[in-house]
């Protein structure tokens, strides 16, 4: 924050913080090896300042965007500032290059960069608690950007993220799309070297706007198998349809309209698959405090937001053949449908390889297509909103059928 003032040797700085503990602008004022903070009318604890002074030390950059910080207590904190690079003043430092250009002031004592900004050494020194409140503050940042943009009719949803989610990393699939001017591929990311958390974590920091995750899972469980089960002792009969029981709505939507039968999160293996991806969200929300919410229409997208979408279903949906590309001799059938997914996104030349080669890939980038449907309006919507808000709901576009050896759209409103 600004200095204010320098005489006589004395130099006064203001740091304004709210989403920490002393939620107010307040003063710091130096004179040689003497500090004292102020608040906006009195001083110290008599006017509820109760603001310990901390200075940092030392520090160290062990990752980009993340340093070990070291204080005058000789304690120490690994601080990842990535979630707060944001707004006018934080978020020019999202560039490595300009964030690399930290210092500690030799006056406040703080870590400083050339374009201002600072944190006040207290904030650093408390980060486990002062961290979250200043992360959601960043987050207002960012949407409040977001708005800006949004107001010059620029799309809500700068950046997409399809994940075709394992229950193991290195089988998890993730690629990342800018929506801005047409949706078009920028990186594809196995959970390998890096865990998949990890990977999205500054996928989602490095947005300046909102993001919309399109994930391949079932993000919740059908309501009559939680009704059943919660009166069930062992050795009763299920009175309750097995089709009831194990599959949702969606499920069954998606199998009478693009005559494609997803996994039934009820029986199969797929619902490891899905505490997985809940996992993950609650995960992410934590790290980045964000809510992260499930979005039900494209104009819910002013944040980061989710939807469940089902690869094969949007093959289908946009007359892709969809079976026989997922084992290790298929590499023919993946480089067919990498050809067809890029008359409908743009994919670098440089990445159709990678997407041959890798199932999890390639259906992490058809969830980026999903997540076109949804945001230009074409994916289906739910016929019952408050049963899908309780089960879930599969977003895929309106199929294409063959009629007389024409393509045409099948329209269905339940």
């Amino acid at each position: 924050m600004p200095e204010i003032s320098r005489f006589f040797g004395i130099v006064i700085r203001m740091f304004a913080e709210p989403a920490t503990r002393h939620q107010r602008p307040h003063f710091h004022a130096y004179y040689q090896d003497a500090a004292a903070v102020f608040g906006s009318s009195r001083c110290g604890s008599e006017g509820g300042m109760e603001h310990p002074l901390h200075r940092v030390t030392a520090f160290e950059i062990v990752e980009p965007f993340v340093l070990n910080v070291t204080f005058d207590d000789r304690t120490r904190q690994r601080i990842d500032f990535r979630p707060v690079l944001h707004g006018e003043l934080y978020g020019a430092l999202r560039d490595a290059a300009a964030f690399e250009r930290v210092a500690i002031d030799p006056e406040a004592h703080t870590l400083v960069w050339p374009n201002g900004a600072d944190f006040d050494p207290a904030t650093l020194h408390d980060w486990p608690a002062a961290g979250p409140g200043m992360i959601a503050m960043a987050r207002r940042w960012a949407d409040r950007d977001g708005a800006v943009r949004n107001a010059r009719g620029d799309t809500c949803a700068g950046r997409i993220i399809g994940v075709d989610i394992a229950t193991e990393d290195a089988r998890t699939g993730l690629a990342l799309a800018t929506a801005a001017d047409g949706v078009r591929l920028r990186k594809v990311r196995i959970g390998r070297d890096q865990s998949v958390r990890s990977i999205l974590e500054e996928w989602l920091t490095d947005s300046d706007g909102a993001v919309l995750i399109a994930i391949d899972a079932p993000l919740g469980w059908p309501i009559p198998l939680a009704a059943s089960l919660k009166s069930h002792a062992a050795g009763e009969p299920l009175r309750t349809p097995a089709d009831d029981l194990f599959r949702r709505a969606t499920d069954k939507f998606i199998k009478r309209e693009v005559k494609k039968t997803p996994l039934d999160v009820g029986a199969d293996r797929i619902a490891r698959t899905a505490r997985a991806a809940l996992q993950l969200l609650e995960d992410l929300r934590t790290k980045l405090g964000a809510a992260i919410p499930l979005a039900w229409d494209p104009a819910d997208v002013t944040e980061h937001a989710v939807i469940e979408v089902h690869p094969a279903a949007t093959l289908k949906a946009h007359g892709i053949r969809e079976t026989g590309y997922r084992q290790d001799g298929d590499l023919e059938r993946r480089h067919e449908i990498v050809e067809a997914l890029g008359k409908k996104i743009a994919v670098p030349e440089h990445m159709v390889a990678d997407l041959s080669r890798n199932p999890d890939l390639l259906d992490a980038a058809v969830c980026v297509l999903a997540a076109k449907d949804f945001v230009t309006g074409r994916a289906m919507p739910p016929p019952a909103p408050r049963l899908a808000e309780r089960e879930g709901w599969i977003w895929t576009a309106k199929p294409v059928r063959m009629d007389g050896g024409r393509r045409r759209v099948n329209q269905y409103w339940g």
